[in-house]
């Protein structure tokens, strides 16, 4: 493969902002991880040797944002841990849960990612109503921040099954 005249353009460099429900949730530290999990299944057909194309299906895909964010705000910590509660008293907040099971929709989110491009514009890596399936796991240490991981894992609404909850977006602007 060759340099090109896009090749300035095509560079992506840096870890990017992470968005919550578009409003920017933090810094980030270490990698940001974002990926498309699919599986694919494909028919075996008598008499042949391997897969035929045309035949293969899609039965699942998952969009997955991973982030580890530094600013442990009570906001933060309740957005990395589906299924609580956080209940500010009397000069500080509590985040606990109860034995509720289901989490509830209104702890789905949209998640982003947004990167920019050496030669103009971003990328946006963006997961759909997505909430953390990451453990909830806080290390301190002497030389170090506390800084939890996030495993967001996108989730389809049920009211349009044909809009994608993952994309990658390409814009020639920053947003």
């Amino acid at each position: 493969m060759t340099v090109t005249a896009d090749t300035p353009t095509n560079l992506v460099v840096g870890a990017g902002d992470v968005l919550r429900a578009h409003a920017n949730i933090g810094a980030s530290i270490d990698n940001n991880v974002f990926r498309i999990d699919r599986e694919i299944f494909t028919p075996d057909l008598n008499g042949l040797k391997g897969a035929l194309i045309g035949t293969d299906y899609i039965t699942r895909s998952e969009g997955i944002l991973e982030t580890t964010i530094p600013e442990v705000s009570a906001a933060v910590m309740a957005a990395g841990w589906p299924g609580s509660t956080s209940t500010p008293t009397a000069g500080m907040t509590v985040i606990d849960e109860d034995d509720t099971r289901r989490i509830p929709v209104g702890d789905y989110a949209d998640w982003e990612l947004q990167v920019e491009r050496l030669g103009g514009g971003e990328f946006q890596f963006e997961v759909d109503n997505g909430i953390n399936r990451g453990s909830l796991e806080f290390e301190a240490q002497d030389d170090g921040l506390i800084a939890p991981r996030y495993e967001i894992h996108s989730a389809w609404d049920p009211a349009d099954l044909t809009v994608s909850p993952h994309r990658i977006r390409i814009l020639d602007v920053a947003s």
